[in-house]
Protein backbone atom coordinates (compact mmCIF):
# COMPACT_ATOMS: atom_id res chain seq x y z
CA UNK A 1 0.00 0.00 0.00
CA UNK A 2 1.05 3.37 -0.30
CA UNK A 3 1.30 4.07 3.01
CA UNK A 4 3.73 1.13 4.68
CA UNK A 5 3.36 0.93 8.57
CA UNK A 6 6.58 1.22 9.92
CA UNK A 7 6.63 5.44 10.25
CA UNK A 8 3.41 4.75 12.55
CA UNK A 9 4.97 1.95 14.25
CA UNK A 10 5.64 4.36 17.08
CA UNK A 11 2.08 5.03 17.90
CA UNK A 12 0.89 1.46 17.89
CA UNK A 13 0.27 -1.14 20.82
CA UNK A 14 -0.20 0.46 23.98
CA UNK A 15 0.15 3.66 22.44
CA UNK A 16 -2.43 3.96 19.66
CA UNK A 17 -5.34 3.97 22.19
CA UNK A 18 -4.72 7.60 23.36
CA UNK A 19 -4.32 8.55 20.15
CA UNK A 20 -6.45 11.48 18.35
CA UNK A 21 -8.19 11.92 22.14
CA UNK A 22 -9.14 8.01 22.07
CA UNK A 23 -10.84 8.61 18.82
CA UNK A 24 -10.23 4.90 17.90
CA UNK A 25 -10.74 3.25 21.64
CA UNK A 26 -13.57 5.64 22.62
CA UNK A 27 -17.30 3.44 22.60
CA UNK A 28 -19.44 5.97 21.79
CA UNK A 29 -17.10 7.01 18.56
CA UNK A 30 -17.91 3.56 17.39
CA UNK A 31 -21.18 2.98 18.49
CA UNK A 32 -22.69 3.63 14.77
CA UNK A 33 -20.56 1.72 13.07
CA UNK A 34 -20.72 -0.95 15.76
CA UNK A 35 -24.84 -0.81 15.05
CA UNK A 36 -24.18 -1.02 11.46
CA UNK A 37 -22.48 -4.23 12.19
CA UNK A 38 -25.09 -5.02 14.81
CA UNK A 39 -27.67 -4.89 11.83
CA UNK A 40 -26.18 -6.96 9.43
CA UNK A 41 -24.92 -10.22 11.68
CA UNK A 42 -28.35 -9.58 12.72
CA UNK A 43 -29.85 -10.58 9.25
CA UNK A 44 -27.16 -12.40 8.08
CA UNK A 45 -25.68 -14.38 10.83
CA UNK A 46 -22.64 -15.01 9.26
CA UNK A 47 -19.97 -17.81 10.35
CA UNK A 48 -17.17 -15.57 10.74
CA UNK A 49 -16.76 -11.99 11.46
CA UNK A 50 -13.64 -10.40 10.05
CA UNK A 51 -11.99 -6.97 11.13
CA UNK A 52 -9.29 -6.34 7.84
CA UNK A 53 -6.90 -4.01 9.15
CA UNK A 54 -8.36 -3.99 12.71
CA UNK A 55 -5.62 -2.83 14.13
CA UNK A 56 -6.04 -3.71 18.37
CA UNK A 57 -9.00 -5.27 18.04
CA UNK A 58 -10.74 -2.87 19.74
CA UNK A 59 -14.30 -3.30 16.90
CA UNK A 60 -14.43 -6.81 17.47
CA UNK A 61 -13.96 -6.62 21.56
CA UNK A 62 -16.61 -4.21 21.34
CA UNK A 63 -19.23 -6.68 19.09
CA UNK A 64 -18.10 -8.87 21.32
CA UNK A 65 -19.87 -7.35 24.49
CA UNK A 66 -23.20 -6.60 22.67
CA UNK A 67 -23.19 -10.23 21.73
CA UNK A 68 -22.80 -9.96 17.97
CA UNK A 69 -20.46 -12.91 16.71
CA UNK A 70 -21.66 -15.11 19.78
CA UNK A 71 -21.08 -18.66 18.25
CA UNK A 72 -19.36 -17.44 15.47
CA UNK A 73 -15.70 -16.39 15.13
CA UNK A 74 -14.06 -13.24 15.49
CA UNK A 75 -11.06 -12.75 13.37
CA UNK A 76 -8.74 -9.25 13.61
CA UNK A 77 -6.48 -9.34 10.37
CA UNK A 78 -3.46 -6.98 11.01
CA UNK A 79 -0.16 -6.35 9.82
CA UNK A 80 1.23 -4.81 12.82
CA UNK A 81 2.67 -7.02 15.69
CA UNK A 82 2.23 -4.62 17.99
CA UNK A 83 -1.21 -3.83 17.35
CA UNK A 84 -2.33 -7.62 17.12
CA UNK A 85 -0.25 -8.03 20.46
CA UNK A 86 -3.05 -5.55 21.90
CA UNK A 87 -5.84 -7.59 20.39
CA UNK A 88 -4.42 -11.23 21.40
CA UNK A 89 -4.31 -9.62 24.99
CA UNK A 90 -8.29 -9.20 24.86
CA UNK A 91 -9.10 -12.85 23.47
CA UNK A 92 -9.38 -12.02 19.71
CA UNK A 93 -8.13 -14.09 17.31
CA UNK A 94 -5.54 -12.71 15.16
CA UNK A 95 -4.40 -12.72 11.46
CA UNK A 96 -0.68 -11.25 10.70
CA UNK A 97 -0.90 -10.16 6.92
CA UNK A 98 -1.39 -7.17 4.83
CA UNK A 99 -4.49 -5.73 3.72
CA UNK A 100 -3.86 -5.99 0.23
CA UNK A 101 -2.02 -9.56 0.23
CA UNK A 102 -4.21 -11.69 2.60
CA UNK A 103 -6.61 -14.33 0.92
CA UNK A 104 -9.82 -15.47 2.66
CA UNK A 105 -8.82 -18.81 3.69
CA UNK A 106 -6.47 -17.53 5.79
CA UNK A 107 -9.58 -16.10 7.77
CA UNK A 108 -12.89 -17.46 6.70
CA UNK A 109 -12.68 -21.62 7.01
CA UNK A 110 -13.74 -23.33 3.84
CA UNK A 111 -17.23 -23.62 3.31
CA UNK A 112 -18.13 -20.79 6.04
CA UNK A 113 -19.76 -17.25 5.46
CA UNK A 114 -18.44 -14.01 6.67
CA UNK A 115 -19.23 -10.39 7.23
CA UNK A 116 -16.25 -8.35 6.76
CA UNK A 117 -15.68 -5.18 8.66
CA UNK A 118 -13.37 -2.33 8.14
CA UNK A 119 -12.52 1.11 9.89
CA UNK A 120 -10.17 4.02 8.20
CA UNK A 121 -7.93 1.71 6.27
CA UNK A 122 -8.64 2.83 2.50
CA UNK A 123 -7.06 6.44 2.81
CA UNK A 124 -3.75 3.93 3.01
CA UNK A 125 -3.71 2.59 -0.26
CA UNK A 126 -3.52 6.25 -2.23
CA UNK A 127 -5.53 7.26 -4.79
CA UNK A 128 -3.69 4.65 -7.06
CA UNK A 129 -4.09 1.83 -4.99
CA UNK A 130 -7.75 2.41 -4.24
CA UNK A 131 -9.06 0.37 -7.21
CA UNK A 132 -7.07 -2.61 -6.78
CA UNK A 133 -7.66 -2.82 -3.15
CA UNK A 134 -11.09 -2.56 -3.55
CA UNK A 135 -11.28 -5.41 -5.96
CA UNK A 136 -9.03 -7.33 -3.81
CA UNK A 137 -11.44 -7.31 -1.16
CA UNK A 138 -14.24 -7.91 -3.50
CA UNK A 139 -12.35 -11.27 -4.85
CA UNK A 140 -11.61 -12.38 -1.24
CA UNK A 141 -16.11 -11.94 -0.26
CA UNK A 142 -18.07 -14.58 -1.47
CA UNK A 143 -21.00 -13.15 -3.48
CA UNK A 144 -24.00 -11.70 -1.51
CA UNK A 145 -21.61 -11.26 1.59
CA UNK A 146 -21.81 -7.95 3.28
CA UNK A 147 -19.19 -5.44 4.07
CA UNK A 148 -19.55 -2.69 6.49
CA UNK A 149 -17.17 -0.18 6.54
CA UNK A 150 -16.04 3.59 8.14
CA UNK A 151 -14.36 5.29 5.41
CA UNK A 152 -13.23 9.26 5.58
CA UNK A 153 -13.93 10.72 2.49
CA UNK A 154 -15.90 13.97 1.89
CA UNK A 155 -19.50 15.18 0.65
CA UNK A 156 -17.42 18.56 -0.99
CA UNK A 157 -14.80 17.94 -3.15
CA UNK A 158 -12.85 20.79 -2.01
CA UNK A 159 -12.34 19.80 1.35
CA UNK A 160 -11.34 16.20 0.05
CA UNK A 161 -8.79 18.29 -2.00
CA UNK A 162 -7.71 20.30 0.95
CA UNK A 163 -6.95 17.54 3.27
CA UNK A 164 -5.59 15.75 0.00
CA UNK A 165 -2.97 18.71 0.01
CA UNK A 166 -2.34 18.79 3.57
CA UNK A 167 -1.45 14.67 3.75
CA UNK A 168 0.96 15.50 0.85
CA UNK A 169 2.78 18.24 2.62
CA UNK A 170 3.10 15.61 5.55
CA UNK A 171 5.08 13.45 3.01
CA UNK A 172 2.40 10.64 3.40
CA UNK A 173 0.51 8.73 0.11
CA UNK A 174 -2.57 8.85 1.60
CA UNK A 175 -5.33 9.94 -0.18
CA UNK A 176 -8.84 10.58 0.47
CA UNK A 177 -12.41 10.52 -2.15
CA UNK A 178 -14.89 12.78 -1.93
CA UNK A 179 -18.05 10.60 -1.51
CA UNK A 180 -19.73 10.47 -4.69
CA UNK A 181 -16.12 9.46 -6.37
CA UNK A 182 -16.11 6.42 -3.80
CA UNK A 183 -19.47 5.08 -4.58
CA UNK A 184 -18.34 5.23 -7.95
CA UNK A 185 -15.25 2.84 -6.91
CA UNK A 186 -16.96 0.66 -5.08
CA UNK A 187 -19.34 -0.29 -7.66
CA UNK A 188 -16.97 -0.70 -10.94
CA UNK A 189 -15.38 -2.81 -7.55
CA UNK A 190 -18.30 -5.33 -7.66
CA UNK A 191 -19.05 -3.75 -4.67
CA UNK A 192 -23.29 -2.62 -4.41
CA UNK A 193 -23.47 0.10 -1.86
CA UNK A 194 -26.66 -0.34 0.13
CA UNK A 195 -26.22 2.42 2.88
CA UNK A 196 -24.15 5.52 3.89
CA UNK A 197 -24.54 6.93 6.80
CA UNK A 198 -22.66 9.42 8.83
CA UNK A 199 -19.83 8.56 11.51
CA UNK A 200 -18.17 11.34 13.69
CA UNK A 201 -15.88 13.41 12.31
CA UNK A 202 -12.10 12.83 13.53
CA UNK A 203 -10.24 16.34 15.01
CA UNK A 204 -6.77 16.19 13.45
CA UNK A 205 -3.89 18.30 15.66
CA UNK A 206 -0.87 19.62 14.36
CA UNK A 207 0.86 18.90 17.25
CA UNK A 208 -0.06 15.04 17.60
CA UNK A 209 0.39 14.60 13.38
CA UNK A 210 4.27 16.04 13.81
CA UNK A 211 4.27 12.74 16.44
CA UNK A 212 2.55 10.12 14.41
CA UNK A 213 4.32 11.11 11.15
CA UNK A 214 7.91 12.21 12.47
CA UNK A 215 8.02 16.03 12.03
CA UNK A 216 9.45 18.42 13.26
CA UNK A 217 8.09 21.87 14.84
CA UNK A 218 9.56 23.91 11.28
CA UNK A 219 8.11 21.24 9.39
CA UNK A 220 4.54 22.05 10.58
CA UNK A 221 4.88 25.98 10.73
CA UNK A 222 5.56 25.40 7.38
CA UNK A 223 2.99 23.22 6.47
CA UNK A 224 0.46 25.59 8.25
CA UNK A 225 1.78 28.62 6.32
CA UNK A 226 1.33 26.68 2.75
CA UNK A 227 -2.37 25.32 3.70
CA UNK A 228 -3.06 29.01 5.10
CA UNK A 229 -2.33 30.51 1.57
CA UNK A 230 -3.47 27.61 -0.55
CA UNK A 231 -7.00 27.46 0.91
CA UNK A 232 -7.66 30.36 3.43
CA UNK A 233 -11.39 30.44 4.47
CA UNK A 234 -12.45 28.73 0.97
CA UNK A 235 -12.48 25.24 2.82
CA UNK A 236 -14.86 23.64 5.58
CA UNK A 237 -11.97 21.21 7.36
CA UNK A 238 -8.62 23.41 7.94
CA UNK A 239 -8.16 25.76 10.38
CA UNK A 240 -4.81 27.59 11.19
CA UNK A 241 -4.32 29.01 15.16
CA UNK A 242 -1.77 30.25 17.26
CA UNK A 243 -0.27 26.82 18.45
CA UNK A 244 -0.40 25.17 14.68
CA UNK A 245 -3.20 24.01 13.09
CA UNK A 246 -6.48 21.82 13.30
CA UNK A 247 -8.53 19.82 10.65
CA UNK A 248 -11.78 17.64 10.29
CA UNK A 249 -11.57 13.89 9.03
CA UNK A 250 -14.91 13.45 7.85
CA UNK A 251 -15.91 9.61 7.24
CA UNK A 252 -18.94 7.92 6.38
CA UNK A 253 -20.10 4.51 7.19
CA UNK A 254 -20.75 2.20 3.70
CA UNK A 255 -22.95 -1.05 4.16
CA UNK A 256 -22.04 -2.92 0.75
CA UNK A 257 -22.85 -6.47 -0.41
CA UNK A 258 -20.57 -8.34 -2.98
CA UNK A 259 -22.00 -8.53 -6.25
CA UNK A 260 -22.57 -11.25 -8.81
Amino acid sequence: MAEPIGPEQMVHGTAWAQMHGGYFSDPAVAQPLVAAVREVWAGERPSVVVDVGGGTGFLLSQLRETGAGDGGALVNLDGSRLQLSEAEKNGISCVRNSVEAFRRAEVVPAGRTALWLMRSVLHYAGEKGLAPLLRHLRAQAATGEFWVHQTACFEREEDADCLNALYRKMRTGKWYPAVADLRGRLDAAGWRVLVVRPAPALLLDSAELGRRYGLAEADLRRIADEMAAEFGGQNEVFRRGPAGFQADLHYRIFVCAAGA
